[in-house]
């Protein structure tokens, strides 16, 4: 049962995605729309050097991130595997660790752990599996983000 749960929302937000999509006005071909993603060259930055601003390095694993949840969405386990094996990548490198503290390690552990098992799902073509283990990833995403904004940045030096 709790399988199906997370499938159905796994499918309801793919959904809503698509529907974002859909609305979005260079979708509709409005005048005037920026460009789709599609039009523009990939811009690929360099996730493994560590001086690369963390602005940057963000959008790179938003960039995996969304190839995960396209892949998802159009049943090619290639493509998730290969957003999967940079968010993975990605969260072995230098610049991923923001901060020394014991919960964001172990939100980073986790995400690492629960890349490699998407990698693996979608090596196998378990779509399914991939699934439920891109709801972890994207979970442990909003709980860092959510601990990092409200907790670290909170007890910051420079905020006080």
């Amino acid at each position: 049962m709790k399988t199906t749960s997370k499938l159905i929302v796994t499918i309801a937000l793919a959904g809503a995605l698509c529907m974002f999509i859909g609305a979005h006005p260079a979708a509709r071909g409005v005048e005037g729309a920026p460009p789709d993603a599609k039009s523009q060259p990939e811009k690929k930055p360099d996730a493994d050097n560590k001086d690369i601003p963390l602005k940057e390095f963000m959008r790179a694993k938003l960039q995996s991130s969304n190839k995960v949840l396209e892949g998802l969405v159009t049943d090619d386990a290639a493509m998730v595997k290969e957003g999967a094996e940079a968010l993975h990548k990605m969260s072995n490198t230098e610049r991923w660790r923001v901060s020394n503290d014991a919960m964001y390690r172990q939100f980073s552990g986790e995400f690492a752990r629960i890349t490699e098992q998407l990698v693996d799902a979608a090596d196998k073509k378990n779509m399914d599996q991939a699934a439920l283990r891109w709801m972890d990833a994207t979970m442990r995403c909003i709980e860092c983000h959510r601990y990092v904004r409200g907790v670290m940045i909170a007890d910051s030096p420079a905020v006080k």
